[in-house]
């Protein structure tokens, strides 16, 4: 589960997903030898292939021992913080954002005293003790050896991952650990971490030290109640009742009922999940709201079966079951039972998505198990479910928002929300399709390819499939019988989507239907040029008989 964002605390290790196991000299005990690295490792290399249902989605079986005999054969000339971090790399190769790493707990990772952001516009010092209170607000521009970029490159390794999204959610905070930042060589010395720092167009250079050892488990933290925050306004809606993982309040002005899930499971002191589903049905049956707002995006698991329910309910009222009455707010914490929500919402109802595209794949493994490492006392988490997404086709690395809402720095210094704000100030306007087929039948295949143009490079409109949206329309035209039509809508499509195998694949397809043949056999091999392995283009010409 996750708390969101405003919680005074950092919890670093939130329901296995993140781990770490700290090698520095002041800890008790020995760390492990070699010889006890090597037999970890070892157990591990056998181990993950027999327990996960498919380990090899995402790599080769040859990857994976390859990348174990590296290790092994590195291990002597690694100290324990490359060590550790190595493991870390090799739990994340396969690509499973489930299969993860928990800490030794008699390790402890020792944390820099400053709480890193990845805003849309670059990675700030969110927040910060009062010994740094200098650096809060300031954008990072290099992490020891490392530019900010590099840095995030170099800690994406680390991370169980299905997409960047993930990475940027958890990134910053891996990069605030001494073992982890000293172990990816992105500095010499743990205990003193080189930043550069710009604000105002001025550099800056600061050295931070680890402030002393996180705590472990599910309700570790670092308490941060004291420390400097960036911002200088009243928290936004969405980080309220910060240890609350569901709760509903009223919007009397804009008539909006705003129900906040950071987590699939019951609320505190309820019955049941359903009771509290009921409580704000009841309520919205009662007010009749201009809009709902659904904000998940700081939901990061639970129980999956428990998603069915609410969307049963929004199916039976129609009157909210509508793209301009139903929103619902998505972003990189989406994940694990809070992704499968977001699955069967996108699938069933006609919400609008605003926000940030998901921390996670559609079609996730996940219900993972422990396998202990004897020696390091590491704990992997093995995935060993599969759970598929609703189109079982469903390839995509997340969902997509249909309204981009990214937060800035400044936004969060003012208190701004972006997502709740897109929510509220939606207005449904004529659909792009509808706009594009009314110039088209005019004759204005020109204007029709500016305005897809124009919207296409809006950025609210970053992540919204317009591609998609034009192909169906093509088709809509092609099965009514205006075929001429769709073939300008299919054509155009191209032009704006160049680099798109389908989108040449349905002009193909167009072309040949009006007779068109050559032309639409030019297509069909221009769709094999962007991608050699196009199933449709090349199933279409062996149906015309060409090589």
């Amino acid at each position: 589960m996750s708390l969101s964002e405003s919680s005074h605390v950092i919890r670093p290790l939130i329901a296995c997903l993140l781990a770490g196991s700290s090698m520095l000299a002041a800890q008790s005990g020995d760390p492990p030898t070699v010889a006890e690295w090597r037999a970890d490792l070892q157990l591990l290399a056998k181990e993950f292939p027999a327990r996960h249902p498919a380990p090899f989605l995402n790599i080769t079986r040859a990857q994976w021992d390859s990348a174990v005999t590296r290790l092994d054969r590195r291990l002597p000339a690694l100290n324990q913080d490359q060590t550790l971090v190595s493991f870390f790399q090799l739990v994340a190769l396969p690509g499973d954002a489930h299969t993860t790493v928990q800490p030794n707990p008699a390790r402890p990772l020792h944390y820099y005293p400053i709480e890193i952001y990845s805003f849309e516009d670059g990675l700030f010092v969110r927040r910060a003790d009062s010994a740094h209170a200098s650096l809060v607000g300031a954008r990072v521009v290099s992490f020891g050896n490392a530019s900010s970029d590099e840095a995030m490159a170099r800690v994406a390794t680390i991370i169980p991952h299905e997409n960047d999204w993930w990475v940027r959610a958890w990134g910053p905070f891996w990069l605030t650990t001494a073992e982890m930042v000293h172990g990816l060589g992105l500095t010499e010395d743990p205990d003193r971490l080189r930043l550069v720092v710009e604000r105002g167009g001025r550099l800056d250079t600061a050295v931070v030290s680890p402030a002393g050892p996180m705590e472990h488990g599910e309700g570790g933290a670092v308490d941060m109640s004291r420390w400097v925050s960036m911002r200088t306004a009243s928290a936004p809606l969405s980080e309220a009742r910060p240890g609350n993982l569901f709760w509903w309040t009223w919007l009397p002005d804009s008539r909006t009922l705003y129900v906040s899930l950071r987590g699939v499971v019951p609320a505190a002191n309820s019955a049941t999940n359903r009771s509290q589903w009921n409580q704000v049905f009841a309520l919205a049956d009662s007010l009749e709201p201009g809009r709902v707002v659904l904000d998940i995006r700081d939901n990061m698991g639970g129980n999956g079966a428990l998603n069915r329910y609410p969307v049963q309910q929004i199916l039976r009222r129609p009157w909210l079951d509508r793209a301009d009455r139903l929103f619902v707010i998505i972003g990189r914490r989406t994940f694990s039972a809070g992704q499968q929500f977001a699955n069967l919402l996108e699938a069933w109802t006609q919400a609008t998505f605003v926000g940030e595209p998901t921390g996670q794949r559609p079609s996730q493994y996940g219900d993972h198990r422990p396998l202990e490492l004897p020696n390091s006392h590491l704990t992997v988490m093995i995935s060993t479910v599969f759970h598929q997404a609703p189109d079982e086709f469903d390839g995509r690395e997340f969902i997509p928002p249909d309204a981009y809402a990214p937060l800035m720095s400044e936004m969060y210094r003012r208190g701004d929300d972006p997502a709740v704000a897109a929510a509220l100030s939606w207005k449904a306007g004529p659909a792009v399709a509808d706009s594009v087929a009314a110039l088209v039948t005019t004759g204005d295949s020109a204007a029709a390819e500016r305005l897809l143009r124009s919207v296409q490079q809006q950025p609210v409109n970053r992540y919204r499939s317009l591609e998609a949206e034009i192909n169906a329309l093509g088709y809509r035209l092609l099965g009514s019988g205006a075929a001429v039509q769709a073939v300008t809508v299919f054509r155009i499509n191209t032009q704006v989507y160049p680099h798109s195998a389908n989108a040449f694949d349905s002009l193909g397809e167009a072309l040949v239907t009006t007779g068109q043949r050559d032309e639409g056999i030019a297509a069909y091999r221009q769709a094999l040029r962007i991608d050699p392995t196009f199933p449709p283009s090349q199933q279409a010409l062996r149906r015309l008989g060409v090589q």
